[in-house]
């Protein structure tokens, strides 16, 4: 699952995806996104979001999703730099897998999936 309110970012990326062998769903409205996990709709491996959206930041989306799902990967996304052990002393309560900062190129978003999939 792909969730950024930027349409052409949900676009790229997930065409990204998909040309690399993903079945993607995306979502402009991170609300709309957490209903479909509140709905037991399909369940995902991993779930890449902007941090910055209206409504419900990624922040609050990883969370809610974790509480449903601890299982499922997040990675967010952000044209900030975010640096994973400072975020998790900050928010420690907020299960985050990865980060990747704005700009970056698809192949960069693969290694950063291949990284947070490994088994624990």
């Amino acid at each position: 699952m792909v969730v950024d309110d930027e349409t052409d970012i949900l676009t790229v990326v997930g065409k990204g995806l998909e040309n690399n062998g993903f079945s993607v769903v995306g979502f402009a409205d991170p609300i709309k996104a957490l209903q479909h996990f509140e709905n037991g709709g399909d369940t995902f491996d991993i779930v890449i979001s902007d941090v910055r959206m209206p409504k419900l930041t990624g922040f609050q989306l990883a969370r809610r999703i974790k509480e449903l799902h601890p299982e499922i990967k997040i990675i967010l996304i952000s044209a900030f730099e975010i640096n994973k052990p400072e975020f998790d002393k900050v928010l420690p309560s907020t299960k985050v897998d990865g980060f990747l900062c704005k700009p970056f190129s698809i192949l960069r978003l693969l290694e950063v999936i291949k990284s947070v999939d490994m088994p624990e």
